[in-house]
């Protein structure tokens, strides 16, 4: 592995554990065990670090997002559209450090500020056009308000999941806390959503019994 991809990797599990802000580059040179010299050499500072894992962020998420329209052959199920949101949860997560005092670090960060504003219209817009195609469909019944609503509710969660579980005092290194996200989003659409009750019920099991992990 070259030494900018684990800069980058290190970067990332120690921002994740500790918070961006608590973390020095001296410190991230010491965990790898290099000279401060040579990490300056890949990365010329701290907030080049975190651009770059911004950027790497953005790519891996634009990725999730993109992937419903490349879907030709058919549309997708409730089950499919569950599924597609821990996709984007479960990549929050790995990046869960942005979202930890997300105020603090886009002030501090005036690019990383401009691209979240971007990415997150990008998310509000796929959510939103995979409700209209639902309505369409009748497995959701809804006013555009509220499907509004909804797509608000899902941000929400989205961005502040993370932290509402850390001030409970769960720990958010493991992957319970994106089923409880799920299970709360659940929640908040269950009276819009017409399906059949075998399907709803083996969708409450999936999330219930986290096995959204284990999907291909």
């Amino acid at each position: 592995m070259k030494t900018a991809e684990r800069i980058l990797i290190t970067s990332l599990d120690i921002f994740n554990q500790q918070g961006e802000n608590n973390v020095s580059s001296v410190e991230i040179a010491m965990e790898l065990d290099i000279s401060p010299g040579n990490l300056y050499y890949h990365f010329k500072g701290k907030e080049v670090i975190v651009a770059a894992l911004f950027d790497l962020y953005q790519e891996q998420l634009r990725a999730i997002l993109d992937a419903p329209s490349k879907q030709e052959e058919t549309s997708l199920s409730i089950e499919d559209f569950f599924y597609y949101l821990y996709l984007i949860i479960e990549k929050n997560h790995l990046f869960r450090f942005l979202y930890r005092n997300p105020t603090d670090l886009t002030d501090k960060y005036p690019s990383v500020a401009k691209g979240f504003i971007k990415l997150m219209g990008a998310q509000e817009r796929c959510v939103t056009e995979l409700l209209a195609q639902f309505v369409i469909q009748k497995t959701i019944s809804a006013s555009a308000g509220q499907c509004h609503q909804m797509v608000e509710i899902i941000g929400l969660v989205f961005s502040q999941a993370g932290n509402y579980y850390a001030l409970k005092g769960h720990n958010i290194n493991d992957d319970e806390y994106l089923y409880k996200s799920l299970s709360a989003i659940l929640f908040a659409l269950l009276p819009y959503i017409n399906i059949e009750p075998s399907e709803l019920h083996r969708l409450q099991k999936a999330i219930i019994n986290r096995e959204f992990s284990n999907e291909e």
